[in-house]
């Protein structure tokens, strides 16, 4: 029934509310996945020794990339704001419907059990490897299922992931199982009017519950040791069939680390699938820009970050042999000894990326 329900309400509204675009410039490349190839959108006229960002972006369940991204519009800010956009399939059920295996509530409803989250960082690790990505700002958004999982990728991912977006999805309602490795920035956006996925949390049988647009965000401002103080931003008009400037913004800023605010666009009035204006996908895709990670270190060999391994870090660790330091316990034995040694030895030269 749990399966049955959701089919049955997403059919109807996943399609709803297709952004005006503006004018669209981009140029449209193919990622070879063992799922087939995904459609990466990337600006046509990028200097070609810029790093870019990197946006995934995840249809609901019962969809697909190419609806999912017509709903969106994303593309028609590529060449703007100059940033990629990679628009990837779930698997397909026996009924035919493509899903994404996020949280426990939603939506491998058959026990099929995929590894989604680590097929879409081998997915985003692709890209990194073909294409000069900015490594401190890599986003993940979804709608419905796949706003679930966009919380089930920050979850697993937190290393990788810069910042999520989720549109009528929700986050474990269980915080026990989301344990992020460092924090994430998170913005939930939900219609309070949502019938599917309902604003305040809900349960299908005991056993399938979620919470609500303003608990997950809660639950996201305690992984990224924030404080429980809220602040109300300015309102924005993204629902063309809401008059005015419909969205109301909640944030939890204060005393979080550095990389994990969180956020909420409450949709008054707005439904499942919210009849978005132009000026959504620009919202959106501004927020996620703004909202960046510390840039990690490509090279863990590299200690001194100038791009080689060479005496410096021989001396480096050296200096520190036999202490348990993080930095230098490059095979995370414990210690630092021997094995580092070589790991050392093996990147001598340029560092490998």
């Amino acid at each position: 029934m749990h399966r049955r329900f959701l089919n049955g309400v997403l059919m109807g509204t996943l399609l709803l509310g297709h952004a005006a675009g503006t004018a669209e410039a981009y140029d449209l490349e193919e990622i070879a996945t063992n799922r087939g190839n995904v459609p990466l959108y990337v600006p046509s006229n990028s200097d070609p020794s810029a790093t870019l960002p990197l946006v995934v972006s995840l249809h609901g369940y019962t969809s697909n990339g190419t609806a999912h991204e017509n709903y969106f519009n994303l593309r028609s800010q590529v060449d703007e704001k100059q940033f990629m956009l990679c628009v990837p399939n779930g698997l397909m059920n026996s009924q035919g419907d493509r899903f994404w295996n996020a949280t426990d509530f939603c939506c491998d409803f058959q026990g099929q059990n995929p590894d989604d989250s680590g097929y879409l960082r081998a997915l985003i690790e692709t890209v990194i490897a073909d294409h000069s990505v900015d490594l401190a700002s890599i986003h993940v958004v979804g709608h419905s299922n796949g706003g679930f999982m966009s919380y089930r990728m920050a979850c697993d991912n937190a290393d990788l992931i810069a910042s999520i977006a989720s549109l009528a999805g929700a986050t474990f309602a269980n915080a026990s199982d989301c344990t992020p490795s460092e924090p994430v920035h998170v913005l939930q956006i939900h219609g309070t009017a949502d019938q599917v996925i309902e604003f305040d949390g809900s349960c299908i049988f005991p056993l399938f519950c979620y919470p609500g647009a303003l608990e997950s965000i809660m639950l996201w401002s305690q992984y990224n040791q924030c404080s429980e103080r809220m602040e109300t931003g300015d309102n924005l008009d993204l629902d063309a069939s809401i008059p005015g400037a419909e969205t109301t913004r909640t944030l939890m800023t204060e005393g979080c680390a550095e990389t994990g605010e969180t956020e909420l666009w409450a949709i008054n009035g707005g439904s499942h699938g919210p009849s978005f204006n132009s000026s959504f996908p620009r919202e959106l895709i501004d927020w996620l820009l703004e909202h960046r990670r510390l840039a990690p270190n490509r090279c863990p060999v590299d200690f001194n970050e100038d791009g080689i391994v060479d005496g410096s870090e021989l001396s480096l660790l050296l200096a520190v042999w036999g202490t348990t330091s993080s930095v230098y316990d490059l095979d995370g034995d414990g210690v630092v000894g021997g094995g580092d040694l070589s790991l050392v030895l093996a990147a001598w030269g340029k560092c490998p990326i």
